[in-house]
């Protein structure tokens, strides 16, 4: 059978769209946020969503392996930056943690993302992007060749900071056969072809607390930045009062 015409089109369509979703799902995307000044530096924060193939894979792993990656050298700002956040149920929303129910009706641990803040001097922040692309480009050289048995450290790490990883992948896995899962699943996802999303407020992902630390600690300030405020909510209408800000619980998953 021929197809033709509208058919044709159709068909065409559905296998762009698919190609679409099969990227999305096997890419590790990035989200950037804009630029943030303090009186030497400047900061961006980038947010890492891996795919679903590596869920397995956290930050404070990613961490250990590129610090052991610097290999004495001084480790740079981002590296130790690169830690697990606690994201927002909805992008820009209510202040609230993303979790589900269990079937008891008990709140499940909150949803989170890796991300980092990349430094560099004011002198050099014409080389900012320069310097954030060699940054990923290191995160995805080291998981993608196996630098320094990469596999069976996963493993080593996952025995004892998350056993219930394990617990689930030995009822299918041996050892062996695990180990070569590991080393596949990186590797295929940090050498497929990864996205890069530009200008993302920080409250697409950030509480507010975080978002508090983050203007307190790196940019240095008491109060929120005029200049910079819709770099951190989309909506600059309803910014909430920067004092009166405290840490969402963890065990109440309540908003403040």
């Amino acid at each position: 059978m021929t197809l033709e015409g509208p058919d044709l089109v159709a068909r065409a369509s559905y296998a762009f769209k698919k190609q679409l979703v099969v990227k999305k799902v096997d890419s590790i995307v990035y989200y950037l946020s804009d630029l943030f000044e303090s009186n030497d530096s400047v900061y961006r924060v980038v947010f890492i969503q891996l795919p679903n193939a590596i869920w397995y894979v956290k930050a404070p792993f990613i961490k250990m392996m590129l610090e052991n990656a610097f290999n004495g050298n001084e480790v740079p700002y981002w590296v130790t930056s690169l830690r697990e956040l606690f994201i927002r149920k909805q992008p820009h929303g209510p202040n609230r943690l993303d979790r589900k129910k269990k079937n008891n009706g008990e709140l499940g641990y909150p949803k989170s993302m890796i991300t980092f803040t990349h430094k560099v001097n004011r002198a050099a922040s014409s080389l900012e992007r320069h310097s954030l692309g060699y940054a990923i480009a290191k995160i995805h050289n080291v998981f993608a060749n196996n630098m320094n048995g990469l596999h069976e450290a996963l493993h080593s790490w996952s025995c004892e900071n998350q056993p219930g990883v394990i617990r689930y992948f030995t009822e299918k896995f041996d050892q062996e056969a695990l180990l070569v899962k590991f080393k596949k699943d990186i590797n295929k996802t940090f050498k497929a072809k990864r996205v890069l999303n530009t200008k993302v407020a920080l409250d697409r992902f950030m509480l507010d607390w975080d978002i508090k630390k983050f203007v307190k600690n790196d940019i240095g300030l008491n109060h929120w930045p005029e200049k910079e405020l819709r770099y951190i909510y989309r909506c600059v209408t309803r910014v909430p009062d920067f004092d009166t800000i405290q840490e969402v619980s963890i065990k109440s998953g309540n908003e403040w």
